[in-house]
């Protein structure tokens, strides 16, 4: 749940396993034959300790994962790789680019220069590699070589099937787990100094924070701090959240028979932007926060400016006491941020986090892939309870693991367990025995075989970890499905454009209304910015989504 493995997020190496490319020639070993007819090779071989029939022949499988850091990614992956090699003959090799993804994406539909597997795509990217022709129909191999696709997706399997019952793509991160998202977040020991005064409202929330600036005006180097601050995109940062707290689903007003309306559309859009527009001219907002990268903000977080935040939880933790205890020497567990409720009075929920049960990103196997079959088989195994910790949770049974599996019993290693549940757990450990870094179907909600464990390592013992109860006390009834509302437009409809320029007015005009200088030209400036994006196709949109939504309350049943 951390930077390098959400957002980052975006792991994807798994699907690479089985690519389906073989290495070698012809086989030797008498367990295995080779189909003259078909020109694949069908492997019987012995199965591992973890139920993998091992192949004779080693299945190497090559796959793009987005955009990413290419020698951090190739040192994360160097433990994973070798004993995904070792124990189940299978070779996993991820690459990526420090280059914009969709970027890249357009550049290999250009050149014809791409891997067998492709993975992190958002729908509308997938889309469009399957429209031109680019992806493999999958679903005429899940009977013979993937049947646990089905069996673990379930009901959702056939949401990803097209109107000809053809599938063509396949989930990363998918499942619902019932833990908090995003919320507003305060700092914690200052928030004890002031006796803890609660608050309920958004503008109470705000009022706290603001008390709190001023008994922390400027850091130890005599910086300027902040109520509050942000990065770019704001709109895709703290909207979701912001919004959530004046009732909105991820800044939709949803009815009853499935009618969306966009959150510039309804009165919460103002009074939102109105807020926030109170906290800039009260001095109280970062005025870079609408420029500010992920690292500037991090670097005034970490540098104590700023005293709360309004969006994913993880953020304050990596920006906060992640640091913190690693550079003072007097770190106290106190210091840190909490993550917390707010709802406005006319909100009758305040809906922080949005589940999505499909997932967001999804996996492809390419026109390149020789034997699909085989990647399919790969996926059968990852996407089980066993398969999904391996890739979740890193190597097993070596001196950095988080976990052991020796004669099928499974067990947490506990000096890293008691590291998640005392809070000092070091996350670079998790990169470096793997955790995530080969993902490409697995689900992260929780597993069938126990019902409790999950794909995320520091999320299976949220009971016993003081901070993490505390947050998923504060948030519970914050968290809502909006499998139905989590509707992307294909690449191929005209409406994708349409959408991409009302993102980039959007957050210009949005930064406008809360930058104005009088409550009455923060209004102006809104009801402006609502024009333009009517005016720009907004309401198609919305007509589009409204559309979708009602299908699927209808089809998804």
């Amino acid at each position: 749940m951390r930077k390098s493995t959400i957002f980052a997020l975006v792991c994807v190496m798994i699907g690479s396993l089985l690519s389906g490319c073989s290495s070698g020639g012809e086989r030797t070993d008498p367990t295995v034959e080779k189909d003259q007819t078909e020109g694949k090779v069908q492997s019987e071989g012995v199965k591992n300790e973890y139920g993998w029939e091992v192949p004779a022949e080693t299945i190497e499988i090559n796959f793009y994962a987005g955009q990413d850091n290419p020698d951090t990614v190739k040192e994360n992956s160097r433990l994973i790789q070798q004993f995904l090699l070792d124990k189940f003959n299978v070779k996993l090799n991820k690459t990526v680019y420090d280059v914009d993804m969709n970027e890249k994406l357009n550049l290999m539909l250009a050149s014809g220069d791409y891997p067998e597997v492709i993975t992190g795509l958002n729908e509308e990217q997938a889309a469009k590699w399957i429209a031109q022709g680019k992806a493999v129909e999958i679903g005429q191999y899940i009977d013979e070589y993937a049947p646990n696709i089905k069996s673990q997706l379930g009901d959702l399997y056939k949401s990803f099937q097209n109107s000809k019952e053809e599938l063509y793509a396949l989930p990363s991160y998918w499942g619902n787990l019932p833990i908090p998202g995003a919320s507003a977040h305060i700092r914690y020991d200052w928030w004890q100094e002031m006796g803890a005064p609660s608050f309920e409202t958004p503008e109470q929330f705000y009022q706290v924070l603001k008390q709190m600036q001023e008994r922390h005006p400027v850091n130890a180097n005599g910086e300027r701090t902040y109520a509050l601050s942000g990065y770019a995109p704001m709109y895709k940062v703290v909207i979701p959240t912001l919004s959530g707290m004046w009732g909105l689903k991820a800044g939709y007003q949803i009815d009853e028979d499935g009618t969306n309306t966009h959150w510039v559309n309804t009165p919460a859009g103002l009074e939102m932007t109105k807020f926030m527009n109170q906290v800039y001219r009260d001095g109280m907002l970062d005025p870079d926060s609408f420029i500010n990268t992920f690292d500037d903000w991090k670097a005034k977080f970490s540098a104590e400016r700023i005293m709360g935040h309004i969006g994913s939880w993880w953020v304050s933790w990596n920006a906060g006491h992640e640091v913190w205890q690693k550079t003072n020497k007097d770190w106290k567990e106190e210091q840190r941020f909490v993550q917390v409720k707010a709802k406005a009075q006319t909100a009758e929920s305040a809906y922080l986090t949005a589940m999505n049960a499909r997932g967001t990103y999804r996996t492809i196997i390419t026109d390149k892939a020789k034997n699909p079959e085989m990647i399919m088989k790969w996926f059968n195994f990852s996407i089980t309870d066993l398969g999904t910790r391996i890739i979740g949770w890193g190597v097993p049974n070596i001196e950095e693991s988080v976990w052991t599996y020796k004669d099928g019993k499974i067990e947490w290693v506990d000096a890293m367990k008691q590291g998640v549940v005392n809070g000092t757990y070091d996350f670079t450990n998790s990169d470096k025995v793997g955790q995530g870094v080969f993902t490409l179907v697995e689900g992260v909600g929780t597993m069938k075989d126990d019902g409790k464990s999950t794909y995320w390592f520091d999320q299976n013992f949220n009971n016993e970890a003081r901070w993490k109860k505390l947050m998923n006390d504060n948030l519970k009834d914050t968290i809502y499905d909006n499998t139905l509302g989590t509707i992307q437009i294909p690449g191929n409809d005209p409406l994708a454009v349409t959408n991409t320029q009302i993102e980039e007015l959007l957050e210009t005009l949005w930064a406008k209304a809360v930058t104005a200088k009088t409550e009455a030209e923060a209004e102006a400036s809104f009801n402006e910015l609502k024009d333009k994006l009517n005016k720009s196709g907004l309401q198609d949109i919305e007509a589009f989504r409204t559309k979708e939504y009602q299908r699927r309350m209808n089809e998804w049943k």
